[in-house]
């Protein structure tokens, strides 16, 4: 399953709204750590703190499934915020009635600029493979890898990007659902996963920079209802949700400011539309706090058959 096909249903899910929900792990979960254990110090508690908080993924837009919380850190707590964007989406579709000029790569690239202009974040965006739709032609997940290495060192960059910015927290997808099933979500959680190990280890060298230890990692999981039904969700376990409806900016909730800026996707409306219209499925969002000294996901893992 790609991003359509969740976001239809998505969809069908707020269509369906009436049907008994079937119960998720809820804001009033008491957080957990990695191996179970209870967790003193909730996401909130972290961002109060002053995490410098990064955004690891592999496109434009992406960042629609934690908007809320990036926003959260970085307005409401005042927060530095990083985006490591590692595709400009250019196998995806362009909505725009006049065309995508020069190219998708291109005005994406553009639109991607604006939104982290919106989020007041830095960005580094690179221009790594990006499989073309249909979904049914993506080749698999570790062939995408090779691709991205054909191109350049992307495990190199996200070091570096950790070295450089020094984050408190990190957050990104699942490694083996990705949320959607696309396996680009999936590189870029075990990209993510894998430099914050290397970025810890003296032996790892990046020139003029020194090593970094990130203090909290989260995976996003997309838990949708519908989706646990249907078995195509992120799995558990869930270590701890957030509220998408506290307060961010004066008179915006932090759902609703992710939701304003979707909009800045254009060539995505189709999609970004969705988002908007079923913004009550936005409200609550599950988290996996991972370790990822102990947990490994090696990006060029080889796999058989796609998850998507």
């Amino acid at each position: 399953m790609e991003r359509r096909q969740f976001l239809k249903l998505t969809a069908a899910a707020g269509a369906a709204a009436t049907l008994p929900v079937v119960a998720g792990a809820g804001c009033g979960m008491a957080p957990l750590r990695p191996d179970g254990s209870p967790e003193t110090l909730p996401l909130e508690g972290l961002m109060a703190q002053g995490a410098r908080t990064m955004w690891i993924a592999p496109h434009p837009d992406d960042e629609c499934f934690c908007g809320s919380i990036l926003a959260r850190s970085r307005f409401y707590y005042g927060n530095p915020l990083h985006y490591l964007v590692l595709t400009h989406g250019d196998g995806g579709e362009c909505c725009l009635p006049q065309g995508c000029h020069p190219d998708v790569a291109t005005v994406r690239g553009r639109e991607m600029a604006l939104v982290a202009e919106r989020y007041r974040a830095t960005l580094r965006h690179e221009c790594f493979f990006n499989a073309p739709l249909p979904v049914e032609s993506f080749p698999l997940r570790h062939e995408i890898y090779e691709k991205w290495c054909a191109k350049g060192d992307p495990l190199g960059v996200t070091v570096e990007e950790i070295r450089r910015f020094r984050p408190d927290l990190i957050l990104t997808f699942h490694p083996d659902w990705g949320g959607t099933g696309h396996p680009e979500h999936q590189l870029g959680s075990r990209l993510a996963t894998t430099a914050t190990k290397l970025a810890a280890d003296p032996a790892m060298t990046t020139e003029g920079l020194q090593p970094h230890k990130v203090t909290r990692v989260y995976y996003m999981l997309n838990r949708v209802w519908l989706l646990r039904l249907f078995g195509r969700a992120d799995p558990g376990p869930v270590t701890e949700s957030f509220d998408a409806r506290v307060p961010c900016v004066p008179g915006m909730d932090c759902r609703e400011f992710m939701l304003e800026a979707t909009r800045l996707h254009r060539t995505q409306d189709n999609d970004m539309g969705t988002v908007r219209r079923f913004y009550s499925l936005f409200g609550e969002l599950d988290l996996r706090q991972v370790d990822p000294f102990s947990e490994l996901h090696a990006p060029d893992e080889v796999i058989e058959f796609r998850t998507a």
